[in-house]
């Protein structure tokens, strides 16, 4: 049996298991009758894709699916970033894209997210149609696949992106400081962009991993510490400023300072929000998933802000980016986006954004923090995977229909919020938050508090009551 599953941000799977080129026709036709219904074919869809093994394959045989089914095709010549085909749908006022890749994902999987006509995550209203339109093709088997080459046409997204992120950024700024910054882009799609952008404008860039590799160098392309390591090695031979960094298809970013510290993303979304209020004068709502850190919420009370709290998914962002005006939207697994830009998250950005803030303040990402403890003080995060089996998710599951202690850690609990998993919030501020994967054997412990001890203790008392 086929098994196609739409989790938060597409369809992911292990290639050659589930993510088959048959299978993939099958996404591609289920797309294409959504784009007919909707009456959007002429405008056309782009296809791009990241630099895994077979990714430039996998987009020609979407490519096949939507010319046999009328709908004009722009596709890519070389593996582009998720956030560069984001912003080359709105460029091209296209009716979407398809964007072949697993993101972070380890090497052997491969994935297929649909992009819609505002240049973001597909909403469940869209994936919910498509995913109708997966079934009825599996029912019925049937596939157009007989290509019309003149329904193609090349798409070159990179020099529109990059002038219009510069715009986004002070590059004068940055340019005086003349950093000296070195970058990985972990073999990803990344490659060519933040470089090259750093580079125009007065940087020193020394790159590290700027060519395909679909192996990612025998590990994840994901920036996490971890992951990072080689990176901090070049930073110390090169005496760098900064570090930066961007995962497989360049919508997650990473940030290392000149100590070797790793600045989490938790911590450059509320540095970046806290920078765009005090440099841009922006004011507004901010957004913030519910696994996101309150540090977000300390600096918008301070300047009288609101703060949009959202399920995990920047889809949920995104709608409050769109619909909600916030001018800063972020998740603390690495996303992260601005007014003025599409909606969809974008490391590229976020690392120029960062880079900007350390030219204008003339100190590390660490330092900044020091300065900011003194405005609204700091909260300790920390997220803990804990990986079971089926039965045991199945039994912590019901558990947690009724796990409602009266406090954690010795602190009242306050308030209960059930948006996306459960997540206890204290009467001292700190809060918990437990998820189940949707597609693993897998929780997430989400924790916050006013030192790691108590972050420690949360976490251990929501284990020991869950027998996890």
């Amino acid at each position: 049996m086929n098994k196609i599953t739409f989790g938060t941000d597409g369809w992911r799977s292990m290639m050659a298991e589930d993510f088959t080129f048959h299978n993939v026709k099958i996404v591609a036709q289920a797309i294409a009758h959504f784009i007919n219904e909707e009456k959007l074919g002429d405008r056309g869809i782009v296809i791009g894709f990241d630099n895994r093994f077979l990714s430039p394959e996998f987009a020609k045989a979407c490519s096949n699916v939507l010319t046999a089914n009328k709908i004009r095709v722009y596709i890519t010549e070389n593996a582009a970033p998720t956030p560069v085909i984001a912003f080359e749908v709105v460029n091209l006022k296209a009716a979407g894209a398809i964007m072949i890749t697993a993101s972070h994902n380890p090497p052997m999987y491969n994935g297929i997210k649909f992009i819609p006509e505002y240049g973001g995550p597909a909403h469940k209203g869209i994936t919910d149609k498509i995913v109708e339109n997966v079934k009825m093709i599996l029912e019925s088997g049937e596939i157009n696949e007989r290509s019309n080459e003149e329904w193609v046409r090349l798409s070159e997204p990179k020099e529109a992106y990059i002038a219009a992120v510069s715009k986004l950024i002070d590059g004068d700024v940055i340019t005086k400081a003349k950093l000296k910054i070195v970058y990985n882009p972990m073999f990803g799609a990344g490659i060519g962009y933040t470089s090259e952008i750093l580079e125009s404008l007065g940087c020193t860039v020394k790159t590290i991993n700027n060519y395909r590799d679909p192996l990612f160098g025998g590990s994840m392309p994901e920036p996490t510490i971890a992951n990072m390591k080689d990176l901090v090695k070049a930073m110390d031979k090169e005496g760098a400023d900064l570090g930066l960094a961007t995962d497989g298809d360049a919508d997650r970013f990473g940030v290392i300072d000149s100590k070797g510290n790793y600045i989490s993303p938790n911590q450059v979304i509320y540095l970046l929000q806290h920078y765009l209020i005090k440099t841009r004068g922006w004011k507004g709502t901010v957004a913030r998933t519910v696994a996101t850190t309150y540090m977000v919420d300390r600096i918008a009370e301070k300047y009288g802000m609101e703060v949009i709290e959202t399920p995990v998914g920047f889809k949920y962002i995104a709608d409050a980016m769109i619909n909600r005006d916030a001018f800063l939207g972020g998740e603390e697994s690495g996303g992260l986006s601005i007014r003025g830009h599409v909606p969809e998250k974008d490391g590229i950005l976020a690392c120029l954004l960062i880079a900007e803030m350390v030219a204008r303040y003339g100190k590390s990402p660490t330092e900044i923090m020091e300065d900011l403890k003194e405005e609204v003080g700091y909260l300790y995060s920390k997220r803990l995977d804990i990986h079971c089996t089926n039965v045991v998710k199945e039994r912590v599951l019901n558990h947690l229909k009724e796990y409602n202690p009266e406090n954690i850690a010795g602190k009242k609990i306050e308030k209960v919020i059930s948006i996306d998993g459960q997540k206890f919030v204290m009467e001292d501020g700190s809060w918990m938050l437990i998820r189940a994967s949707g597609t693993e054997a897998l929780f997430r412990i989400y924790a916050e508090g006013n030192s790691m001890e108590q972050v420690d203790q949360i976490q251990a008392q929501v284990r020991q009551d869950l027998k996890l």
